[in-house]
């Protein structure tokens, strides 16, 4: 027994030694409960909403009032608060394709006739981004309960039927859950190539002395580099292939893409393996030892994921949160998936996603040059 207890000890002293390792051990999961706590099922706040306007009269302008005012919490909205960021639009074809890039979650269109009303109820469209349900039903919500209040409001000098109503269309199929979070899946069938293809393979190849062992071959370190990066961007587009494949016969996501589109997923998926698998190959050839890699690994896995919007929209977050998916990689990988599986949309609506991909890309590739450099 003795014995035992001091293979106990030895172990735990090992443990102990090792600060990395027991930072990640306790970091991990309580990055799992605040990050996960807060990305999945905040209030949607400050969702960006198109309105196009035809008419000025007291109706509309009540029900736009309404809106800029957030004064719908008085009926007891649930997300009622800040809920809106409304932004003019001049025709509803410009509004149309806003939505379709994935710029607005919404149109509010006030058609010209709105204010007319005769004594008849007014209708005003309200055009739903479906392909983020969560979004969709706060919205649809939120709009029905603002409905009421300027009708309200405009029934203290109007007729008592001069009241409005709003008619909620989704501009999309149904898109139900699964489709919207398989986006955020496929990005981690690849963040899991990277930790391990990009990553602990490498270390235990630094351990055997296979990556010195390079250096009595006549390569060339730059060949060196771009071997690894090949490879693991290779075991990257394969997860993330095969996910998909795996997602359409039988998790029943079914992209609406044609030819191009699909074209433009595959190289959303290749520009964002090179640019993960770059930043873990970077990280891994500096890691002092596979263990610490393999313990602080987990925490940058989830601290992407979370914050990416895979689970839920970047709406719900707390400000916080905002601010660090805007700096996340995997947040415009998850845009431009969503943009073009969903909603037919082409190259136009994710240029400025494949621009930060290219530029975050383009970092990792020199820090991975440059790790591998001291490294050999």
């Amino acid at each position: 027994m003795k014995g035992a207890l001091w293979v106990c000890e030895r172990d735990i002293r090992k443990f102990l030694r090792q600060p990395a390792i027991v930072m990640g051990a306790i970091v991990g999961p309580f990055l799992t409960l605040i990050l996960l706590g807060f990305a999945f099922g905040g209030a949607i706040t400050h969702a960006p909403v198109a309105i196009v306007r035809e008419s000025y009269g007291p109706i509309s302008t009540n029900f736009i009032d309404v809106l800029t005012n957030q004064q719908s919490c008085i009926y007891g909205g649930v997300n009622c608060a800040n809920a809106f960021n409304l932004i003019d639009v001049s025709d509803l074809g410009a509004a149309q394709t806003m939505l379709r890039q994935g710029l607005v979650k919404a149109i509010v269109y006030i058609p010209l006739n709105f204010d007319d009303s005769k004594g008849n109820p007014t209708v005003a469209t309200v055009y739903l981004d479906n392909t983020d349900p969560l979004s969709a039903a706060s919205i649809s919500g939120s709009m029905t309960q603002a409905a009421a209040q300027a009708s309200a409001q405009v029934t203290v000098s109007q007729p008592p039927d001069a009241i409005m109503t709003v008619d909620l269309a989704n501009m999309y199929r149904e898109v139900l859950y699964i489709e919207f979070m398989a986006p955020g899946s496929l990005i981690q069938a690849i963040m899991f190539a990277s930790i391990i293809g990009g990553g602990i393979s490498i270390l235990f190849d630094k351990q055997r002395g296979i990556i010195e062992g390079y250096l009595v071959t006549p390569l060339k370190q730059y060949e060196i580099v771009v071997g690894v990066l090949l490879a693991g961007v290779i075991k990257a587009m394969f997860s993330a292939t095969a996910m998909l494949i795996l997602a359409i016969l039988v998790a029943g996501v079914r992209p609406m893409a044609d030819v191009f589109g699909f074209i433009l997923i595959f190289f959303t998926l290749f520009l964002t393996s090179l640019g993960l698998i770059s930043m873990m190959t970077a990280y891994a050839v500096r890691a002092p030892a596979p263990e610490v890699y393999q313990f602080t690994a987990f925490p940058i896995n989830l601290i992407l994921y979370f914050t990416s919007g895979a689970v839920y929209p970047l709406e719900g977050f707390p400000s916080w949160m905002r601010a660090m998916a805007s700096v996340n990689p995997e947040a415009y990988a998850i845009h431009a998936l969503r943009v073009l599986m969903y909603k037919g949309a082409g190259l136009p609506a994710v240029i400025g996603d494949f621009a930060f991909l290219a530029l975050f890309t383009g970092i990792m590739i020199l820090l991975a040059t440059a790790a591998f450099r001291r490294a050999l």
